[in-house]
């Protein structure tokens, strides 16, 4: 009984913490209070959040081994069931609100704008991912082969998102640059890291 409820409380400090940014929209929305621009806010703060919990999946899987943020583990599918959700997000407010479904528009903007295919591929590598968790697709695949296609994707995931971003900012591009930077820091940590433990005597 005790082990279910710790493993419920992230769950459920997860859920609440990782739904602020949709109430926030949401309260935005009501209020009127989404600026001049209302979707470009919705997509744009869709996309920050998407890449931050993408950030948080890998860190919940990376740096586990430094005693101080082991913390964050628990955290990791629920990281990226949020980041699926505001990718979801971002594309449909992209796709409805933005192209208005036209499926022309969309192939026309895409062949304009590199950006939006890597936009495409960064949400195939999360909803793969994502999928990748459900508990029966998980046991019929195994512990290890989940493991090692969850890497295959979560990573080029978070590479297409940073090439997304990188050249969806035509100005001040700071903030897109510190985010890949972060994804190549932990990137980097993790083979660091394999290195060190194949080399490591048995």
């Amino acid at each position: 009984m005790e082990n279910t409820k710790q493993w419920k409380k992230p769950k459920t400090v997860a859920a609440l913490l990782f739904s602020v940014p949709f109430i926030y929209l949401v309260w935005a929305g009501v209020t009127s209070n989404l600026g001049p621009d209302p979707v470009e806010k919705v997509l744009h703060t869709a996309g920050d959040w998407t890449f931050n919990f993408l950030i948080l999946t890998i860190a919940a899987r990376t740096i586990v081994n430094i005693p101080p943020l082991k913390w964050i583990a628990p955290y990791h599918k629920a990281a990226g069931l949020s980041a699926l959700f505001y990718a979801t997000l971002h594309f449909l407010t992209y796709a409805v609100a933005d192209q208005e479904l036209s499926i022309s528009a969309i192939v026309k903007d895409a062949i304009k704008h590199t950006r939006i295919i890597f936009g495409a591929l960064a949400y195939v590598f999360i909803a793969a991912s994502v999928v990748m968790t459900i508990p029966k697709i998980f046991k019929r695949i195994g512990f290890k082969r989940i493991i090692d296609l969850h890497k295959a994707t979560v990573y080029p995931a978070a590479i297409c998102a940073a090439i997304h971003y990188v050249w969806l900012v035509k100005k001040d591009v700071r903030t897109p640059l510190i985010y890949a930077a972060i994804i190549v820091a932990l990137i980097a940590y993790r083979v660091i890291m394999k290195i060190m433990e194949e080399k490591r005597p048995i």
